[in-house]
């Protein structure tokens, strides 16, 4: 192999290694991320119905479908979502929903809980 060809080779690479690693790096939200968020939210939607209709309509119902969506609108990474079931707001979720009433004082727990990760994530995110 001549030096020239291999000096050519390896700005090649390098420029296609870099271009990968900027796409990845500012590009990934906009071709994953975000399209997943919008599957996720139309799904949480769609299967609302199948999975608390042993709930009675109310209007705290309708405000745990609405903290549901928010929180899932406001995955920032994939970590988020690989993480999302060991995350207190998800089991508490989860233990608001098995029966079928839902009080006030449990919605604001709920919110207060999301609050406080929001917070979390944030103060870790900036260190």
């Amino acid at each position: 192999m001549k030096k020239s060809c291999f000096i050519q080779a390896v700005i090649i690479v390098t420029i296609l290694v870099a271009a990968a690693a900027y796409i990845i790096q500012y590009k990934l939200d906009d071709w994953f991320i975000n399209p997943t968020k919008k599957f996720l939210v139309s799904e949480v939607v769609k299967n609302w119905e199948n999975e608390v209709k042993h709930i009675d309509e109310s209007a705290q119902k309708d405000s745990l479908r609405l903290l549901l969506t928010y929180y899932i609108e406001n995955i920032k990474s994939m970590e988020d979502v690989v993480n999302l079931d060991e995350e207190n707001f998800s089991k508490e979720f989860n233990l608001i929903i098995e029966d079928s009433l839902i009080s006030d004082k449990e919605i604001s727990k709920l919110t207060l809980l999301l609050k406080k990760e929001q917070n979390e994530k944030s103060k870790s995110s900036r260190n």
